[in-house]
């Protein structure tokens, strides 16, 4: 991808997303870090970490915004951080999130980075540790059927 090819494609995928509550107009700065209060300090850590690693690698992003939908039945989403380059949206998870929303964003494309990681011993996929046999819970409903 030549230079002009990347400018554009930073340009489609950063008017693809506004800041939360406000119209599909306005938009978060590039390359800032933005916290969000009701996650934890773990979580803040990661996305520090994460935002840091793209800087040092010369790769332009975007913190807490969300997507811009033209179907007003989908909820609004806040995404942690979306890399403006290829397009990719990162979820950081600590426990708030179910193993079934997990391994949706998975099948959407999200990428999930999980804080304190277990790797289920029947899919091979990292979920948050929620249990001390190592399962998650898409395994475990599967197991039952």
């Amino acid at each position: 991808m030549n230079k002009r090819q990347r400018i554009m494609k930073e340009k489609e995928t950063y008017n693809s997303y506004h800041i939360p509550g406000n119209n599909e107009f306005t938009r978060r700065p590039k390359n800032a870090i933005f916290l969000n209060s009701s996650n934890n300090f773990s979580h803040e850590e990661m996305k520090f970490k994460i935002c840091y690693e793209f800087l040092s690698s010369g790769i332009s992003f975007i913190t807490e915004a969300a997507r811009n939908t033209k179907d007003k039945r989908k909820k609004e989403k806040r995404v942690d951080i979306i890399n403006l380059i290829t397009g990719d949206e990162v979820e950081i998870i600590n426990k708030h999130e179910t193993d079934f929303e997990i391994k949706e964003y998975r099948e959407n494309g999200v990428i999930p980075i999980i804080v304190n990681p277990m790797t289920c011993k029947i899919c091979g996929f990292k979920y948050p540790k929620r249990n001390k046999s190592n399962i998650c819970q898409v395994c475990k409903k599967e197991e039952l059927k």
